[in-house]
């Protein structure tokens, strides 16, 4: 008997197939028959947004099938995430939405008439030239890279010695270089004491790449960061232009833009960079305090507080988030209710570096002054520009003082953070002592 043959199902209109991408079953993806060469995570998470489209993919799916027995927080899975899209716009055809509270759903790009179309293609991604390495070198980067997004201090330093290492194994890794002054910026906005010669080296570093590879993604980014750490303002402002290009689809740049902002008094234009920012990685923790810092700094209070909250509901087991919260709460409405919530976290090494600062406010404001000073004490061993984020548990002490004291050193040391500080509404009360024209002029010619 005959058998009839048909011919092979063609690809459904409007589909990611049809953009010539498939899902291979030995988790590779393949864009028109050839392997995208993407880091082993991203690969993995493209892939399961393709094996499942058009639907949803839930969190707690990315977390069993992906990250298996390690853990996953949000704003990893963000990360990745927020490194994807690039990579698929530079070939057009696909995005990845957020789906709020759930999981992110790979979409089309369509015209009016809903045709799909491929995208203008822009420069090369991040991703992309993180991954122009070894498999190990790059393992090594993306592990220094998610170390150097928790924010820790024990997380930067180990971040640091890594990316050390692989450049001098891999000089020619231009990506790595850039990943360290990513850390080294990361460690000023964290608090942690960084030389002054260390952030002009690294500086220097970026221009000798600028000179190399003036368009790799990030770099101008990154440039202006560090600018801003050593308070030169006026050259980060011309840099965060140049980086301005690029930024529509770089939340990095986009965090840069706001921290700027911030330090220059723009809390209002600050707080509409981040809002950029988490459209495009809407579970990060770290940008979304930021943002309700810069509402707060801007007399948005109410918004600042709903920002908090929706950090808080979105990551209920991050320390940072719900500390961050609970420090708001005191500073809107101090009560004594707060107090007991307080008393309930416990610090450690691995802690989120503001936590024992948030706290001894929290406790200065809701009348426990003992224990804020108790969480004081324990800093009192850390650097000057760690200790800088107490000024405003000082002035809740009534030690006016003691702050300015605090600031000026903070000053003289070169805090890269000082700038957000100084600018923060719980420290206003600074600005009545008589030298605080003094502490301006310091910063200024720092």
């Amino acid at each position: 008997m005959m058998r009839r043959h048909f011919p092979d199902k063609p690809p459904a209109l409007h589909s990611p197939a049809e953009h010539g991408y498939t899902a291979r079953d030995d988790g590779f993806v393949c864009l028109r028959g050839l392997p995208l060469q993407l880091p082993p995570k991203e690969r993995a998470v493209l892939h399961l947004l393709l094996s499942c489209w058009p639907d949803v993919v839930p969190k707690e799916v990315f977390a069993n099938r992906i990250w298996r027995n390690q853990p996953m927080s949000d704003e990893s899975l963000a990360r990745c995430v927020a490194q994807l899209r690039p990579a698929l716009s530079a070939q057009g055809g696909l995005g990845i939405s957020a789906v709020y509270r759930t999981g992110y759903r790979l979409t089309l790009a369509t015209t009016t008439a809903g045709v799909p179309v491929a995208a203008a293609i822009p420069p090369l991604s991040r991703l992309h030239h993180e991954a122009m390495a070894q498999p190990r070198q790059v393992a090594t980067l993306l592990h220094a890279r998610q170390l150097t997004h928790q924010r820790t201090g024990a997380g930067l330093v180990r971040a640091q010695a890594l990316l050390r290492e692989l450049i001098t194994q891999a000089p020619d890794y231009l990506a790595a270089k850039l990943a360290l002054a990513e850390c080294m910026s990361s460690a000023v906005s964290c608090g942690l004491t960084v030389q002054s010669d260390s952030l002009r080296e690294s500086l220097a570093q970026l221009r000798l790449i600028e000179a190399q590879a003036p368009d790799l993604p990030g770099l101008h980014a990154e440039m202006a960061h560090l600018l801003d750490c050593q308070w030169r303002f006026s050259e980060a402002r011309d840099m965060h232009e140049r980086a301005a290009a690029g930024a529509a689809l770089d939340d990095q740049a986009l965090h840069y833009l706001g921290w700027h902002q911030l330090c220059t008094g723009q809390a209002r234009e600050a707080a509409e960079s981040l809002q950029l920012a988490l459209e495009l990685n809407p579970f990060s923790v770290t940008l979304g305090v930021l943002r309700a810092r810069c509402l707060t700094a801007s007399g948005e209070l109410q918004a600042g507080l709903t920002q908090a909250e929706q950090v808080a509901h979105m990551a209920p087991d991050n320390l940072a988030a719900q500390v961050y919260l609970l420090g708001y709460q005191a500073f809107l409405e101090p009560r004594t209710a707060l107090l007991a919530q307080a008393e309930q976290i416990t610090l450690g090494p691995g802690s989120w570096p503001f936590a024992a600062s948030t706290l001894a406010y929290l406790f200065a404001r809701c009348g426990a002054p003992d224990r804020a000073r108790g969480l004081m004490a324990q800093s009192a061993d850390e650097g000057v520009s760690m200790r800088a984020n107490h000024l405003a548990v000082l002035l809740c002490l009534g030690e006016l003082d003691q702050a300015m004291a605090l600031a000026l050193a903070a000053a003289r040391q070169g805090c890269g953070q000082l700038p957000l500080i100084i600018n923060a509404p719980e420290n206003a009360g600074l600005r009545q002592h008589p030298d605080f024209a003094r502490l301006h002029a310091l910063m200024g010619t720092h």
